[in-house]
């Protein structure tokens, strides 16, 4: 007998601790100039601007989602 388990996130949860805050800033800083390979959920989490892609301007729309 299989079991799925549904996957769920907060998009912006890069931790994946419950919380957006400013320490999923810092893990996605980290990735990005690291060059850290990321999985498919992590990249779904940390691509805050639904381009397919984890960069800069994810992290600007991150810090903007805390911000306000």
């Amino acid at each position: 007998i299989g079991f799925e388990q549904e996957i769920t996130y907060i998009s912006g949860d890069v931790t994946q601790d419950g919380l957006v805050n400013v320490l999923d800033i810092v893990l996605l800083v980290n990735w990005i100039l690291s060059g850290t390979t990321l999985t498919d959920l992590e990249i779904t989490i940390a691509d805050m601007t639904d381009d397919g892609m984890v960069n800069v301007l994810d992290i600007a729309a991150l810090v903007n989602i805390i911000l306000s």
